[in-house]
């Protein structure tokens, strides 16, 4: 994984997708340049059938499990308290409307992280968003309060891909991560 002005690289992605019309590694080289050139997410969550978004910086891994910090008295985390559902879009809001275009829509199930995962959730906030150090240094720091926000994990069980200039004009893939 590099970090590069900010931006946040990984090697590669290795799912095995077995889409009848494009290869693993393009579904794969696809996702991960989406997912490394942007840094926010609008995140969905659902409470007694009312929707709600935020936005929030992210990280993920290579099992495309995704961190963000939250505050847990707000809306959304208490929602994810009691439905842990959630939906993510990815994209580039500088996207031209008459030009290619891309995206990710993000499903999955939300908890607050814990035990390896706050650490593996701590350690790639940090390498991606250093300015996180002024406050947290260490996954216990979230445990001792050093601010109230808490590492969140999503465990991502679909993805939905639109990448015009991959794979053509409206193509909306759906890829089932395992």
């Amino acid at each position: 994984m590099l970090n590069i002005h900010g931006l946040y690289f990984m090697e590669k992605l290795n799912f095995k997708f077995a889409h009848p019309e494009f290869s693993d590694d393009k579904l794969n080289d696809s996702v991960l340049r989406i997912l490394s050139s942007n840094i926010l997410s609008s995140i969905a969550t659902i409470k007694d059938n009312e929707s709600y978004i935020h936005t929030a910086y992210y990280c993920f891994n290579s099992k495309l499990d995704f961190y963000f910090i939250s505050d847990p008295a707000t809306q959304h985390t208490k929602n994810i308290e009691d439905n842990s559902s959630v939906a993510l879009a990815i994209y580039d809001s500088k996207q031209v409307w008459d030009n290619n275009k891309c995206g990710l829509q993000i499903f999955g199930n939300c908890e607050i992280a814990k035990g390896t995962k706050l650490i593996e959730g701590t350690m790639l906030y940090l390498k991606r968003f250093a300015g996180l150090k002024q406050w947290i240094q260490h996954p216990d720091d979230f445990i001792k309060g050093a601010i109230n926000s808490k590492m969140f994990v999503i465990n991502t069980s679909k993805i939905t891909l639109f990448d015009e200039d991959a794979f053509g004009e409206e193509v909306f893939i759906n890829l089932i991560i395992k």
